[in-house]
């Protein structure tokens, strides 16, 4: 399965549809230490969406919160 990663604010840990995008990382996860050296300290989330026929993200999951 692929997926792409996001950096979305805090509101995507309980309403992921009203969370803004605050960064697109592609399709690789980016490593914690670069997402708490851009991110910390901002309450940002790392979310994936799984991707359909490479060009639709569905089923968003947050995969952990930057501190």
């Amino acid at each position: 399965m692929k997926y792409v990663y996001m950096v979305m604010d805090s509101r995507a840990q309980f309403d992921i549809d009203r969370a803004a995008v605050l960064e697109c990382c592609g399709n690789k996860q980016p490593s914690w230490h670069s997402l708490r050296r851009d991110w910390g300290d901002q309450g940002a989330v790392l979310v994936r969406f799984r991707l359909v026929n490479s060009d639709m993200a569905t089923d968003p999951e947050v995969v952990g919160v930057i501190h």
